[in-house]
């Protein structure tokens, strides 16, 4: 299997290294190389969020079997949003979107937002960073965001959640190959089976970030010798009654 890594400047150390060891330890495992990984970029080398200079290769013109995009190492919704402007991660989604016509293209954590950019991911399903998912539905909506997902795979795309997730993301695309060899893989890395991101998540950080929500408690705060009524409440928020559900659901669960 022929997989490239796309990257660019900032990339998130721990993903790509997830990535590169967990491939690696499959294939010193299975005793033959099965996964044949290059990273690429448009550059001879990029650095990563540490400050680390990764050699890199050109991207090829004959397609891999697949595309993932690693973490670009922006924790917050301002610098993840910010992060998409730059002239190389727009290049990136360039990148991405051009290789999903030919091959399957994979990301986790703040990656998914490239994915996003790219349209690749445009009336499918997809995961991203727990706590990023209000920001990941203002920036691509027209993605069906189940964020409380640790790998969501539709057609040719495979989307992970935050951080460690690419652990997870790598062994997903093992199992597919061989489920003998990535539970061995599992094994010697300690990794468990974690279907959800959902234990992990800290709702009030979640919430800081949903414009909507934040409405909705400001007026719950106002309205609060009031009988609650659902209707009235969206109204007052400029939401539909489903949206606000969903919306408040997203942070609770």
């Amino acid at each position: 299997m022929r997989i490239l890594v796309a990257v660019a400047d900032d990339v998130f150390d721990t993903g790509l290294s997830s990535l590169l060891d967990t491939f690696e330890t499959a294939n010193e495992l299975a005793g033959e190389t099965r996964f044949a990984v290059s990273v690429v970029s448009s550059r001879r080398s990029v650095k990563t969020h540490h400050g680390f200079a990764v050699p890199t290769t050109p991207p090829p013109s004959r397609a891999p079997d697949l595309v993932i995009v690693p973490a670009i190492a922006c924790k917050q919704p301002a610098t993840i949003v910010a992060a998409l402007d730059r002239p190389d991660i727009r290049a990136l989604a360039d990148l991405v979107a051009s290789y999903a016509r030919r091959c399957r293209v994979a990301a986790a954590c703040t990656g998914t937002f490239v994915l996003g950019r790219s349209g690749v991911l445009d009336g499918r399903r997809a995961t991203t960073s727990w706590w990023l998912g209000p920001t990941f539905r203002q920036q691509v909506p027209e993605v069906e965001l189940e964020e409380a997902e640790m790998i969501v795979a539709e057609d040719n795309v495979i989307t992970a959640g935050a951080a460690l997730a690419h652990l997870d993301l790598a062994l997903e695309l093992i199992r597919e190959r061989s489920p003998d060899l990535a539970s061995l893989v599992a094994r010697y890395l300690l990794l468990e089976n974690r279907p959800s991101q959902a234990p992990f998540v800290a709702p009030s950080h979640v919430a800081l970030d949903d414009e909507l929500v934040k409405r909705f408690e400001r007026w719950i705060r106002r309205h609060l010798s009031e009988p609650f009524e659902l209707a009235r409440a969206a109204r007052a928020v400029g939401a539909s009654e489903r949206t606000l559900q969903r919306r408040i659901r997203a942070v609770l669960e």
